[in-house]
């Protein structure tokens, strides 16, 4: 069913707006709205995105700008990067040298979480229940990041049989098919809670930060088997398990400290 006027205005407001300055924006527009059809409204007023752009501020609404280009960035670049590499094997060494940067995967973990607590909790609103679909994408969210971490023990674990008996030699591919779709869809998740976080209720910034962390252990762990060329010495686990501990506390961290 399509919006009605009011509805979309709502949206348009909370996304050009600041919170306090849109709800008291809102306040005024329902009386102007109420009683009116969507023709003349439209025909009056513009349309809602056209209504409140014109309303916004060019500093603060560009600086909400940045704010997302560089949240979006943090949860959607680690999941382009399994995109880069599988094509940089595909075609080969040329388009790896176009495509090649740094491995920034972990480093965007705690930039993109400190970010979007520190400008939702100034910026955001918080309602007084829970969003009904932040839980469940929690769980979501929560299930990919448990099937990286189970491909990590049998890798750590050095659980080569069983690893073979899931993967066979001839489908080595799988596991990183799978790896890379987790990643996708932690990001895709990721970028919906930010989203949300915006027009709706601050705690939805949760689901960003654990889409973050999903993406960040994917591609971790993408690159651990992409890239299996060490030797087994007797304890060459422990840095790379460490770190993806780490990887996981931050985010859980991070996810927990933004439902506040």
């Amino acid at each position: 069913m399509r919006r009605d006027y009011l509805s979309k205005l709502v949206r348009a407001a909370r996304w050009y707006l600041p919170p306090a300055e849109a709800a008291e924006v809102l306040e005024d527009y329902r009386e102007i709205v109420e009683g009116r059809s969507e023709e003349e409204l439209r025909r009056d007023l513009g349309t809602p995105r056209a209504a409140m752009k014109q309303l916004a501020q060019p500093k603060a609404y560009r600086r909400w700008l940045a704010v997302f280009l560089v949240l979006s960035a943090c949860v959607l670049l680690p999941a382009a990067d399994v995109v880069r590499e599988e094509l940089s094997n595909l075609f080969g060494l040329f388009l790896n040298y176009l495509t090649r940067t740094p491995r920034y995967a972990e480093l965007m973990l705690p930039l993109g979480t400190v970010l979007a607590f520190a400008w939702f909790q100034r910026n955001g609103r918080r309602e007084q229940a829970l969003p009904k679909w932040v839980v469940p994408l929690l769980m979501f969210l929560l299930l990919g990041i448990a099937w990286v971490s189970f491909l990590g023990w049998l890798l750590f674990a050095e659980q080569w049989d069983l690893l073979n008996s899931l993967f066979p030699e001839e489908r080595v591919w799988v596991h990183r098919l799978t790896l890379g779709l987790d990643a996708l869809a932690a990001g895709v998740i990721g970028m919906l809670g930010l989203v949300k976080a915006r027009l709706s209720d601050r705690r939805w910034r949760a689901v960003y930060v654990l889409g973050l962390t999903g993406a960040a252990a994917c591609v971790f762990m993408w690159k651990m088997y992409a890239g299996m060329f060490w030797e087994f010495t007797p304890g060459w686990q422990t840095p790379y398990v460490i770190r993806y501990i780490v990887v996981i506390l931050v985010g859980l961290l991070g996810t927990g400290v933004s439902l506040c």
